[in-house]
């Protein structure tokens, strides 16, 4: 579900900073025992400090974000404790903030002061996103409870999709959950919706609601009330101990999986030990921790990169090349106002992705070249020890030297996660190059790239959807809000994202093609050079010995080498990429008109979509293909 609509509230905070956020969502009970709401405000706090010391280490350029509808009760004590502890508040609200209110009316209220409270907080709210009417709810009958409570369900599930991790303060009773209640919010992101919910396949196969929730264990103002006292269920990394013990444990259990794999035997997989429960929570945390780290990095990178003397430089020119007309040496000024000023957010956070995933390809490439280089160097001094009968033991010292030097080069290529970064960043660029044009052109983000962004992928771009979610209603409703596509988004669209795909898609494919022949050329001509030194060895030569029997040797090796180099950059894989591509947007061109006036509105809609979506596929695979070739020595 999408933000369709804004209240309008004052912003006093600073605006979103143009980084990836970290987002909390909260539910649970209204009727909070009084005596309760002081305690449960620390231990919000108490979170919070944990979130930011154990997944945030150093992570100031990683806002915090609070999703929370503002009800009584849990809602608003999270809220508070969110403000409090400098984390910026989202209010999605079920109705639009005049209906809601009604909740808070004298008749209905908890507290004396719950509307005055209400107008309070969404004062402070940095958003306040209204859901969309759920099916059968209209604002003729949205005041009847059972509708209502369809409404109150819609929001949970927003707040569900849209969170990292769900704070529950709830008393932990799950028989017959209430439409829209606590247990219901939290059994779905445990476990995902069902397909009565959503009404897709595709988003019930897809289940990236799914995630780990900390419950705070919270008693009922109510006579019914089993509860006794406040308390926090471990979470995190409390939560992970808990089932693989600490950390010197986890080290001998790995120590003693790698000797029984190497005896022929399994190993240790603590997790299929686990009840379905438990293993969703613990492999719900070891992602969430996963993916905190991935945006904590992202986050720092483009912070130095835009601090750096050339970096906002950097930034800005790959924004201007993103709305650049191909025929055009450079972005013309008022297409790039224009273009930002119709969405102007996000653009900066796109190009500082797309400038780090230019450098990581360089460091890419350059990890793989020196990978090669020093591997044939060692082969070749190895092939002199042996033809000299180790008389030199220089040979044998730069053998050394080489598989070192080789060894290094793979070590820290995996440790600064060189080519992951590099994928995570171009994933991320080519995703928000997509949702920046269909924002442009007014396409609704309610069905946006984080919902689109394909199933079947490796794990590691669970963090591209992630991000895509999250931005998806990050950008201001108002903004959004009946805006369709005129004439020069249209014209900007069709010409620097179609027709400048297409371009850069032929040069790609071409260039990619020439390379990989190249290359397989200089390997052919290699092994036929070894096979021609072969045969005046056999005819011509009597001494086995020579330097030419040496020579037979190094030549396949480097052969190989140039293949391998190939294979590894996956120049022709590439290169069929590229060409799928390029007929996928010369086809879109072709049905595009000059103007708008020769297509029907609904037309654009659809073919710019369709085109979106089938780009971000397209660059799953293409990430694939690289996630198959891990950073390893030459075997």
């Amino acid at each position: 579900m999408a933000a369709t609509a804004s209240a309008a509230p004052a912003q006093p905070h600073r605006p979103l900073p143009e980084r990836l956020p970290l987002v909390i969502g909260v539910t649970g009970h209204r009727d909070l025992r009084p005596q309760d709401e002081a305690e449960l405000e620390d231990k919000i706090g108490e979170i919070i400090a944990r979130i930011r010391r154990d997944y945030l280490p150093g992570g100031e350029e990683t806002p915090l974000l609070l999703l929370s509808p503002l009800a009584e009760g849990a809602d608003r004590v999270a809220a508070r404790a969110a403000l409090k502890h400098g984390v910026r508040l989202i209010a999605p609200l079920p109705l639009p903030a005049d209906e809601y209110r009604r909740d808070f009316a004298p008749d209905r209220r908890l507290r004396a002061d719950a509307a005055e409270e209400f107008d309070r907080l969404l004062a402070q709210a940095i958003a306040a996103p209204v859901v969309p009417f759920a099916p059968d709810v209209t604002p003729d009958n949205v005041r009847d409870e059972t509708k209502r409570a369809l409404q109150y369900r819609a929001v949970g599930v927003f707040i569900v999709q849209h969170c990292d991790l769900l704070i529950a303060l709830w008393d932990g009773n799950e028989a017959e959950p209430a439409v829209g209640g606590t247990a219901e919010n939290v059994g779905f992101k445990r476990s995902g919706m069902p397909l009565t919910l959503t009404g897709s396949a595709h988003a019930s196969l897809d289940g990236s609601e799914i995630g780990p929730v900390i419950h705070v264990v919270t008693p009922r103002d109510r006579p019914s009330n089993t509860v006794k006292a406040v308390m926090v269920e471990p979470w995190g990394r409390e939560a992970v101990e808990q089932h693989r013990g600490n950390r010197v444990t986890r080290v001998l259990r790995g120590v003693s999986s790698t000797v029984a794999i190497l005896f022929g035997g399994e190993a240790d997989d603590i997790a299929s030990r686990l009840d379905k429960t438990r293993r969703a929570e613990l492999e719900g945390w070891e992602r969430f921790e996963s993916l905190t780290k991935l945006t904590g990095a992202f986050n720092k990178e483009a912070a130095a990169l835009l601090a750096s003397p050339d970096g906002k430089a950097k930034v800005d020119e790959s924004i201007g090349y993103l709305i650049t007309d191909p025929d055009a040496k450079k972005p013309e000024e008022h297409i790039k106002s224009y273009a930002l000023g119709q969405t102007p957010r996000w653009w900066t956070l796109y190009g500082a992705a797309d400038v780090l995933a230019q450098r990581g390809q360089k460091t890419f490439r350059r990890d793989w070249l020196g990978v090669f280089v020093f591997g044939f160097a060692a082969f070749a001094a190895f092939a002199l020890v042996m033809h000299l009968h180790a008389a030199d033991t220089k040979w044998l010292a730069a053998y050394l030297v080489f598989m070192l030097a080789l060894l290094g080069i793979v070590l820290g290529a995996r440790y600064r996660r060189d080519q992951d970064r590099f994928l995570d960043h171009r994933a991320l660029a080519e995703a928000l190059r997509v949702e920046l044009y269909w924002s442009l052109l007014g396409i609704s983000l309610s069905d946006g790239g984080g919902r689109l962004y394909p199933i079947k992928q490796p794990n590691e771009l669970t963090w591209v959807k992630s991000c895509l979610r999250k931005l998806d209603w990050l950008r201001d409703p108002a903004e959004e809000a009946s805006k369709t596509a005129d004439a020069r988004a249209y014209a900007i669209a069709r010409r620097c994202w179609v027709y400048g795909q297409c371009k850069f898609f032929t040069r790609r494919g071409r260039d990619h093609d020439r390379r990989a022949a190249r290359l397989e050329g200089v390997s052919m001509a290699l092994l036929g050079v070894t096979i021609v030194m072969v045969a005046l060895i056999l005819l011509l030569l009597h001494d086995r010995d020579s330097w030419l029997v040496l020579a037979v040797g190094l030549v396949p090796g480097l052969a190989a080498a140039f293949a391998g180099y190939s294979e590894r950059l996956a120049y022709s894989a590439q290169s069929l990429h590229y060409e799928r591509m390029e007929a996928m947007f010369s086809r879109a061109y072709e049905l595009l008109p000059d103007d708008l006036s020769g297509i029907a509105p609904e037309h654009v809609s659809s073919l710019f979509r369709e085109l979106g979506t089938e780009a971000m596929k397209e660059n799953a695979e293409w990430v694939a293909i690289y996630r198959q070739r891990p950073m390893r020595p030459v075997q």
